[in-house]
């Protein structure tokens, strides 16, 4: 159960509402950071996917900058987890030991394949390339009127065997594959 305070935290960082002072001290990478981590807090994966005692793999790729602001929540706390940060710069890794993988802008011509690859994997995808969701993947970020929204396909996560909060649900901009 979660508490009102951390609630309306994660509230104000998922509507894009922090008052203008708070958000011009943060750079888009670490906003978009932060939403990651919150996302995290609210996914389920099912029981083979992740036991008791592991470790929340977070893995990156495409994306340098976004790397090094997420790199910032190794070693978080997620509940009963500890979130370990992963570069994955290389093609060749093996992609399904991640729970969460964080697609950056210069992967957009491999996101189709890489999201195919991942289809029957209980793998969390996070993008901030343009259609990520409608186009199959899991979260898309979407920065728009200086403000940080995010759409879900539906169908992707169900497939992949995540469950999302029906809170994280309420926020988002689009859902695709109800």
């Amino acid at each position: 159960m979660m508490n009102a305070p951390r609630l309306a935290l994660l509230l104000l960082l998922l509507t894009g509402m922090a008052s203008p002072p708070c958000r011009a001290e943060l750079s888009e990478l670490h906003v978009k950071s932060a939403y990651v981590f919150n996302f995290i807090k609210f996914v389920e994966w099912p029981a083979a996917a992740v036991r008791p005692g592991d470790k929340i793999r977070l893995c990156v790729i495409g994306d340098d900058g976004q790397h090094t602001s997420l790199s910032a929540l190794d070693g978080r706390k997620i509940g009963e987890y500890e979130l370990h940060v992963i570069p994955r710069f290389g093609s060749n890794e093996n992609l399904n030991a991640c729970h969460v993988l964080y697609i950056g802008e210069q992967q957009r011509r491999r996101v189709i394949p890489i999201i195919k690859a991942l289809s029957a994997a209980s793998v969390l995808t996070i993008s901030d390339i343009p259609g990520f969701a409608e186009r199959g993947g899991g979260i898309g970020l979407l920065h728009r009127d200086d403000r940080m929204l995010f759409e879900v396909n539906l169908a992707t996560t169900k497939k992949a065997g995540l469950r999302l909060s029906g809170q994280m649900l309420n926020l988002a901009t689009n859902i695709f594959g109800k």
